[in-house]
């Protein structure tokens, strides 16, 4: 029962936001037996690109931003790019080309017409052979040309391997990794900075950072408004919260984020691993002001809910956070 506002989150973040503990570990030890089969699978068939080192775990699942329902979860496979030069493409900043120096490449067997690996056919050749995985289901090129979704028949979700080849450095580390853009060629990313940003915010305030993008990355997939895509979203929280005081409760995290937002809204967002193209350079003014819109009526009545807590009337202070966050979020007594 919510009679207060504080159990009316907790309520409401363990039954509609949050994935279930228990949930969690499942899809751990499935990524993990994943990873395995794929290991097996890449060791004994000639026919599936060489991999180098361990797949790696990355997106909202990896950095415990994810919400319900579990639906897909990120595996970064490392393919071996020996033989290989990365190489920028004239035509667009953020497209790479990898040149295949080698004929011996372990990638080489990949190639476009002009002498580089085609990326998509490295999907193409992953795809083809992971029906060799016990308990298979479905595999398939996801739409954005990027990964193969994989569907387990034993689990509800799917799984999104994404081919990568890391650069390394003149250190001998890896630079930055290269992942299939949708098109045969290649982009940066780097899962690491983004693991290290919401690290280093949740540990600036305290572990609320992320039960709080938790929170508003459900009311940013509410219908009443434009959504903006996930990743950009989470961007956004972490420049809101990253030059604050530390935040000691949720809900004046989350009225911070309203209050705040509207600011880093209307910048311009660039990629926080400057590899890639701004975040919103496809989001238009139009769009913006509506999310803008929507942040400052909530931002009202996150006010107003904090004052009516402060003054014990809890009924009212959780009958705003309701309008805040929809018909989800615990009405007084339920």
């Amino acid at each position: 029962m919510a009679y207060t506002v504080w159990g009316a989150f907790d309520a409401f973040r363990k039954q509609i936001v949050d994935l279930d503990p228990d949930h969690t570990m499942t899809a751990r030890a499935s990524r993990t037996y994943l990873e395995d089969q794929v290991k097996a699978l890449a060791a004994n068939n000639t026919g599936f690109p060489r991999l180098s080192g361990p797949a790696r775990p990355y997106g909202s699942f990896a950095r415990r931003t994810k919400i319900q329902p579990l639906d897909d979860i990120d595996l970064l496979l490392g393919m071996n790019g020996k033989g290989l030069r990365d190489q920028r493409s004239p035509n667009d900043l953020y497209t790479h080309w990898l040149r295949i120096e080698d004929s011996a490449a372990p990638l080489a067997s990949y190639p476009d017409g002009y002498g580089y690996v085609n990326s998509t056919k490295v999907l193409n050749a992953i795809r083809g052979r992971l029906s060799e995985v016990p308990n298979y289901s479905k595999a398939a090129i996801k739409k954005n040309g990027q990964a193969v979704t994989l569907k387990l028949s034993t689990r509800a979700w799917t799984f999104d391997l994404v081919p990568s080849v890391a650069i390394v450095g003149s250190d001998g580390s890896a630079s930055y990794f290269l992942i299939p853009d949708g098109a045969g060629n290649w982009i940066r990313t780097d899962p690491r900075i983004d693991d290290a940003n919401t690290t280093r915010c949740n540990l600036q305030h305290g572990g609320l950072f992320l039960p709080t993008i938790r929170l508003l990355k459900y009311w940013n997939r509410r219908v009443h408004k434009p959504r903006l895509r996930p990743y950009y979203f989470e961007t956004l929280a972490i420049s809101t919260f990253s030059n604050v005081a530390t935040v000691t409760d949720l809900p004046a995290a989350v009225r911070h984020f309203f209050d705040a937002g509207p600011m880093h809204l209307f910048s311009t967002c660039a990629d926080p691993k400057a590899l890639g193209p701004a975040l919103d350079r496809d989001v238009d003014r139009e769009t913006k002001n509506k999310i803008y819109a929507a942040m400052t009526d909530a931002a009202k009545k996150a006010g107003g809910a904090l004052a009516f807590e402060k003054r014990g009337q809890h009924r009212e202070a959780i009958g705003l956070w309701g309008q805040i966050f929809g018909p989800g979020f615990p009405t007084y007594g339920s």
